[in-house]
């Protein structure tokens, strides 16, 4: 085992983050209000993104799957803050997590990897990703301009 420290990557986690902020950009309409609900149809599912809070600087956003992809595992569920004026989106938990630390020590009694916040922007990203490419809008708004 490697006793050399888990270096956070801040350069590359940023552009992770604006990548997300963009996508975001991409599939939400400029109007959107804390309560509203969208839904992507995306390959035999749907992808549900629900507004949360919104204020003037931040969003946060709950993006699930509608029906899990295996009957034995529940749903996936990211909780996403949206910075505005930094141009940044961040995952801050998922499926009913405690926030999560920048680095985990390892092993830990959790079993979280070190790099568990990367992984879960990384997974945004891919979910973002298909929405953009492969989904297709279960609520039929068209003026999707910016957030």
């Amino acid at each position: 085992m490697s006793s050399q420290r888990y270096q956070i990557d801040l350069s590359g986690h940023l552009a992770d983050c604006e990548v997300n902020f963009r996508r975001l950009k991409q599939l939400l309409p400029a109007d959107v209000e804390a309560g509203d609900c969208l839904c992507f149809g995306v390959v035999g599912s749907a992808v549900e993104i629900l507004i949360k809070e919104r204020a003037p600087y931040t969003t946060m956003l709950e993006i699930r799957l509608q029906k899990p992809l295996f009957l034995d595992l529940p749903a996936p569920s990211l909780h996403v803050r949206i910075y505005h004026d930094a141009k940044l989106a961040e995952v801050m938990g998922a499926s009913g997590l405690r926030p999560l630390k920048p680095r985990y020590a390892y092993p830990n009694a959790g079993m979280f990897q070190r790099d568990e916040k990367v992984q879960q922007n990384t997974y945004l990203g891919e979910w973002l990703s298909l929405c953009l490419e492969l989904g297709h809008s279960l609520d039929n708004p068209l003026n999707l301009l910016e957030i």
